[in-house]
């Protein structure tokens, strides 16, 4: 599989992603290694020499059962970010519709009091 990585100085992977993007080189990774290398992405390191990326062979052993647990954590946080924010969203169209029909109201009302003050005014002057 191929991905994009950055990397520093001494070749570790600071970053990486499936699309390619300015900086970031194109690397050939090993299936067998994705997941260690989703997990533990900065202990690998780049050979520039080689071009190949190295794998430190001393990594914990994460199953695919963990992963999934976490993943599922993030997307249930995502899921409450996203539901907080459309609430906030909705909250905010309602004041602003609620403010707008205020400015309506009040508008009314002072073409209401100026009709009136004319009116009692060409009264006043008969």
């Amino acid at each position: 599989m191929f991905i994009y990585i950055k990397y520093d100085e001494d070749g570790f992977i600071t970053a990486y992603q499936n699309i390619e993007a300015d900086g970031f080189t194109k690397v050939f990774i090993l299936d067998s290694w994705i997941t260690q290398f989703a997990q533990h992405s900065d202990k690998f390191r780049y050979d520039t020499d080689k071009k190949v990326i190295l794998n430190p062979g001393n990594l914990p052993n994460v199953s695919l059962e963990e992963l999934n647990t976490k993943y599922s954590s993030v997307l249930e946080t995502s899921q409450q970010a996203v539901q907080s924010a459309t609430a906030l969203a909705q909250q905010q169209t309602v004041s602003a519709t609620g403010i707008a029909q205020l400015q309506t109201s009040i508008g009314q009302l002072q073409k209401s009091i100026t009709e009136l003050a004319l009116s009692q005014s060409e009264k006043g002057t008969k």
